[in-house]
C-alpha cells in the first residue's frame, strides 16, 4: 500500500505515463488521420460539381471536345462518385473528427479530476481518485474506437455492380 505523499505523486506520475501511451496515441492517430478524408471528399466534390456543370458547354461544342471532353467528364464523374459511395469518404471524415473532439473533451476531464486527486487531503483516496479517473479514460477510449471500428468494417461492402443489360439473369 502506499503510505508516504512522495509515493501517491509517483504512483499517479505512473498514470500520467499510461494515459500518455495509451490514450495521447490513439487521439493523435485520429487527429493525424482525420484531415485526409476530408481534403479527399472536398476535392472530388468540387471536381464532379465542376465537371458536370462542364458537360452542356462540351457538348455543345464541336470537334475534339465534344469527342474528347464529354466522354472524359462523364467517367471522371462516375469514377470519382463510385469511389466515393465506396470508400465513404464524408462519413470516414465525420467519425475521426467526432472520436478527436470527442477524447479532446474526455482528456480534460481526465485532466481535471487527476488536479483534484493531487489536492486531496488523503494521500490514499486522492491515488484512488486518479486511478478510477485513468480507468474510465481508457475504457471511454477503448468503447470509442472500438465502436468506430465495428461500424467501418459493418459498412464495407463490395461494390453491387448491376448488370447493364436489360432481362439477362
Amino acid at each position: 500500500m502506499i503510505e508516504p505523499q512522495e509515493n501517491v505523486d509517483t504512483s499517479i506520475d505512473e498514470l500520467y505515463e499510461i494515459k500518455k501511451n495509451y490514450i495521447d496515441k490513439t487521439w493523435i492517430w485520429y487527429r493525424d488521420h482525420s484531415s485526409w478524408p476530408r481534403i479527399v471528399f472536398r476535392l472530388a466534390g468540387v471536381t464532379v460539381i465542376v465537371l458536370s456543370l462542364s458537360i452542356p458547354f462540351l457538348a455543345a461544342a464541336k470537334g475534339k471536345w465534344l469527342e474528347i471532353g464529354v466522354p472524359i467528364a462523364a467517367l471522371t464523374i462516375a469514377i470519382l462518385s463510385a469511389l466515393n459511395a465506396f470508400f465513404a469518404w464524408q462519413k470516414t471524415w465525420e467519425k475521426r473528427i467526432t472520436i478527436q473532439l470527442t477524447l479532446e473533451g474526455l482528456m480534460a476531464a481526465w485532466e481535471t479530476k487527476m488536479a483534484a486527486a493531487r489536492r486531496s487531503e488523503d494521500s490514499k483516496e486522492g491515488y484512488e481518485m486518479a486511478l478510477q479517473a485513468t480507468q474510465d479514460l481508457i475504457e471511454n477510449t477503448r468503447s470509442l474506437t472500438v465502436t468506430e471500428t465495428g461500424t467501418f468494417f459493418s459498412s464495407i461492402k463490395f461494390p453491387d455492380v448491376k448488370s447493364s443489360k436489360t432481362g439477362s439473369r
